[in-house]
């Protein structure tokens, strides 16, 4: 990912995530309209926050509260940091809970590289433009962080599927052409998104993303053989373009759809 790139989405307002690659660039106080989630990869960033000057070195979490005032530098020569804000609005229906979490109350607690690696995966789904895949590590995330460091208490397992799971699969298999998002399935089959996920990863050891995706890489295997381009086949299988469907099919076959083809004609 280039530096200091904001990404965000038409189909997902209210949630942006910026990448921040800079030294020496102050910021002036200010504060955002949202819930901010970052983590510092590389050197050390350093803010005015709450009366006090907080330094955080690499490893560590950054967590802001809305409208809550600070400043912001660099401590070090370089700094390197990942950061999610989502505004206030979109957290109550993303999360399926019926009252806001108290909020952050430490500002940068130390991280055991869960949370930064929840938001790199964010990252990688926001870099691909795949809804189903981005709503549901974003789901993942903000479940993690409000639990940890939001006061949030952990949902309940859920209750037995009746059968959704299995209409949910066959859905998946009928539409694996398209664009799927999670918000479409949870209206479609009324459960709140995280007991879909949930549901069908119980069931068939997998989240639906996945599912689907190894689903098309099944189907881009039969049209690769019978002679389709590889861009052809990324188009018809709702791929962003080749390049997206090349890094898929190498995620989960370990070779480039090339290497793939080449094999099958030896």
């Amino acid at each position: 990912m280039d530096a200091n790139r904001l990404l965000a989405r038409p189909w997902l307002p209210g949630v942006e995530l910026f990448h921040a690659d800079f030294s020496g660039q102050p910021f002036g106080r200010h504060s955002h309209d949202a819930f901010a989630i970052g983590a510092i990869l590389q050197g050390a960033g350093g803010y005015q926050c709450r009366g006090a000057r907080h330094v955080l070195p690499a490893g560590t979490l950054s967590l802001m509260n809305p409208e809550e005032p600070h400043t912001g530098n660099a401590e070090s020569e370089r700094l390197v940091y990942r950061m999610l804000y989502i505004e206030e609005s979109r957290l109550l229906p993303l999360l399926g809970r019926k009252q806001l979490p108290r909020g952050f109350q430490a500002l940068n607690p130390h991280d055991d590289g869960q949370v930064a690696e929840a938001l790199r995966r964010v990252a990688a789904e926001f870099e691909r433009n795949d809804a189903l895949a981005l709503e549901s590590e974003l789901l993942t995330l903000l479940e993690l962080v409000f639990v940890r460091h939001g006061g949030m208490r952990p949902n309940a397992s859920p209750a037995r599927d009746g059968g959704i799971t299995a209409k949910l699969r066959d859905y998946l298999e009928a539409h694996y052409r398209d664009a799927v998002s999670l918000e479409h399935l949870a209206n479609l089959f009324q459960r709140h998104p995280r007991h879909l996920i949930e549901a069908f990863r119980n069931a068939y050891g997998v989240p639906p993303h996945t599912y689907l995706l190894q689903r098309r890489i099944r189907e881009a295997k039969r049209l690769l053989v019978a002679g389709e381009k590889p861009l052809d086949v990324a188009l018809t299988l709702g791929f962003y373009d080749q390049a997206h469907f090349s890094g898929t099919f190498r995620r989960f076959t370990g070779v480039t759809p090339g290497r793939f083809l080449r094999a099958t004609r030896t």
